[in-house]
Order: structure tokens, then sequence, then C-alpha cells
């Protein structure tokens, strides 16, 4: 109880992507949660992580004037503690380890509902080693404000690594140990597994659907995924074809059987 990764999906959020680049819901939650924190458990350290400098700037400026009303907590906030309660984004935070650290995405959809594939930092080369470094930051808990969810990130309109992390790490922090087991990838540049297979892709993709080949995790993947039309970062449905996979299966109950009980159990619609 109290540890690990607490996941605070904010579903009303809204990032102002064309003026102030901020995310004012998150902002808002981000003092309820460190106020709570300074009354309730003023024993352990804090330190709070916005993906941007924006946003960062937003919760700083925020808190300050909480701070201001509320002079009773003021005392956790003291610059003289071992470790002082500190606000900081993604490309700042280093060294700096805390027994609670919350971070703010800050990015998410827009007023249309619109989500750009934009994530600061995270898209820029090396970005998956400064969400690598922010997430170990913690000592004893994470708490993730986010007004988007890891199924909200469609990795079909980017190749930026740390995107990706963020995306599975999402998952992670909403669904726990079992987000682990439904990482899925595909291979643009794999071969098709026979002509046949290569016929079915091509008769889909003529009839206007963006088919993704060997779609999986590890060694165990579905030969073709047809990506869902109205469901950014989903799947319609998932299509064997006997290919190498199938073939490389051991017995004929693996390949008929147990394969297609666990990836229906994982929640693939599926087509043979």
């Amino acid at each position: 109880v109290g540890t690990g990764v607490e996941f605070v999906f904010l579903p009303d959020g809204i990032y102002d992507r064309s003026r102030s680049r901020t995310n004012a819901s998150e902002v808002e939650r981000i003092v309820e949660i460190v106020k709570r924190h300074a009354v309730e458990t003023p024993g352990a350290t804090l330190g709070v992580v916005a993906f941007s400098q924006a946003q960062m700037a937003a919760i700083d400026t925020a808190l300050w004037r909480a701070r201001a009303g509320d002079p009773a907590i003021e005392s956790f906030f003291a610059n003289s503690r071992d470790e002082p309660f500190f606000v900081k984004n993604l490309e700042n935070v280093q060294g700096d380890e805390r027994d609670v650290i919350v971070f703010s995405v800050g990015y998410g959809k827009d007023a249309t509902g619109r989500l750009a594939m934009n994530f600061g930092p995270l898209n820029n080369r090396g970005g998956e080693r400064r969400l690598n470094v922010a997430v170990t930051r913690a000592r004893e808990k994470v708490v993730l404000v986010s007004s988007i969810r890891g199924a909200d990130i469609d990795l079909g309109r980017t190749q930026a690594e740390g995107v990706r992390l963020l995306k599975h790490y999402l998952d992670y922090a909403e669904r726990g140990v079992s987000a682990l087991d439904t990482i899925c990838e595909f291979d643009p540049d794999a071969e098709f597994g026979s002509p046949f297979e290569e016929q079915v892709a091509r008769t889909l993709e003529g009839m206007g659907h963006t088919v993704h080949k060997q779609v999986g995790c590890s060694g165990y993947r579905i030969d073709l995924a047809v990506v869902h039309p109205d469901r950014p970062g989903h799947y319609a449905m998932g299509i064997e074809c006997d290919g190498a996979s199938y073939h490389s299966a051991a017995t004929a109950r693996e390949r008929d059987r147990l394969r297609e009980q666990v990836l229906r159990d994982l929640g693939w619609e599926l087509h043979r």
C-alpha cells in the first residue's frame, strides 16, 4: 500500500497546443496532490516532474499561489530540508531522487479532440533515455498524472523511441503487470510468410485498410493485423495465414488451439 505506480487519469484534460502549451487540468490536480502530501505524509520527500518546460512553469506558479493561501503547509517546502521539494522538467531532472515523484505528462488532446504525436523531448533522439532516467527517480512511489491513456498513442504515426516507451509506461501505470503481456509491435520491414499472405494483405490495402505485418511481442507474432479505422492505436482484427509462424509451432495443438486461446484472451479478434 502506498508504493508502486499510481495512475491518475483526467479524461477532460485539454492540452492548449496553440497558446500556453500547458494542461490546466493537470496543473490543478498536481497542486491538490502536493498539498495533500504535505499534510498527510510530510515525512516522505517529494518531487514533481513535468514533461515540458511550459507545464513545469505553470505548476510552479500555481504551487506558489497555493502556498501563499495556506501557510500551514509552508514548512514542507523549506529549502533547509535534506531533500527539499522540487518542480523540474524532464530535461533537468537527473541525479535527483525523492521518496515520491509526481509526473505531469501535460501533452494530450486539444479542444477539438485531436492528439498530435508531439511529446516534446520524447520525440527527440535520446528522448527514451530521459524518460528512463525520470521514472527511476522515485524510491517508493510514482504518481503519473495524464489526460491520455497509452491506447491513445498511435505508434503508426511516429518513429520516436521515447514516445513508444511512454505508451507502454502509460499502459503499465493504468493496468499493472498485465500490460506487459500485451505490448504489441510490428515489423514494417518483415517479409511475407507466403505468397498467399501477401495477396491477403494487398487485397485489404486495396480496399483502403492499413495492414501491419508480424505483429506481437518477441517471437510470438501474428501474420497480419488490420489497423482499426476509428480507434487509433488499436487493431480491428488479427489474421493468421498458416504462414511461417504457424508452421514453426511444434504441434498441431499448439498451432490450432493454444495460440488462438492465448490471443483471444488478450483481446484479439482473429480470422484464419
